[in-house]
């Protein structure tokens, strides 16, 4: 009887750590290659995780070298991570493609609506070898500023730095940012002609481009 329940045990928590494991899976998809607006190469490539059981589509934009390849050598890279609102991706991607070549690592993806999935991702991608975990940086458009301020305010170290552009805030996200607003770069419509250039510096500034 003893080595049944502990055989049925085992098994429960084997399949507990599979179910854990689905949540976290990833798939990767196409990958590019394409020049950044300064000449640089970088490599584009479709990569899609698994949150709660939900899929969560992007594409991950990182540097290259002469040959297109994303070299050993560099080493885990600061990860700037942009959330915008679902099929709206081109200002994000081309966005991603000037910072990258800054020496970062970048990653899009249309937003489903929950901070959770915030939350659940930022963990997940600090855990990639190419992501130095104590940089990673958050970007917001409209749609989702108020969830990833719900978000930062859990995540706390986690994050070095938080974007929000044209921010829309309510209830307990407007409190955060009242709270802590000084944290936030935020960028309002006048200012997003000059975005990259005031992202970089804000990057900057907080050690991500050396």
């Amino acid at each position: 009887m003893k080595k049944l329940i502990i055989a049925l045990v085992s098994a429960i928590l084997l399949s507990i750590l599979g179910i854990a494991g689905l949540n976290y899976m990833k798939s990767n998809g196409p990958r590019d290659r394409v020049l950044s607006p300064s000449g640089s190469k970088i490599i584009v490539e479709e990569m899609s995780y698994y949150v709660s059981g939900e899929k969560i589509f992007g594409k991950l934009f990182k540097p290259a070298d002469e040959n297109g390849n994303f070299p050993d050598s560099l080493g885990p890279l600061p990860l700037v991570l942009f959330f915008h609102e679902p099929l709206k991706t081109e200002w994000a991607e081309n966005m991603m493609k000037s910072l990258v070549s800054k020496g970062l690592v970048g990653y899009t993806c249309g937003f489903r609506g929950s901070d959770k999935d915030v939350e659940a991702l930022v963990k997940r991608m600090r855990k990639e070898k190419f992501v130095e975990e104590g940089l990673v940086f958050l970007i917001a458009d409209t749609s989702c500023g108020n969830e990833i301020v719900k978000a930062t305010s859990r995540l706390g170290h986690r994050l070095q730095g938080v974007v929000l552009v044209e921010p829309v805030l309510t209830g307990k996200a407007r409190e955060t940012y009242v709270r802590y607003g000084q944290e936030f770069l935020t960028i309002v419509d006048s200012m997003k002609g000059n975005a990259i250039s005031l992202i970089e510096d804000y990057l900057e500034e907080r050690g991500a481009l050396k």
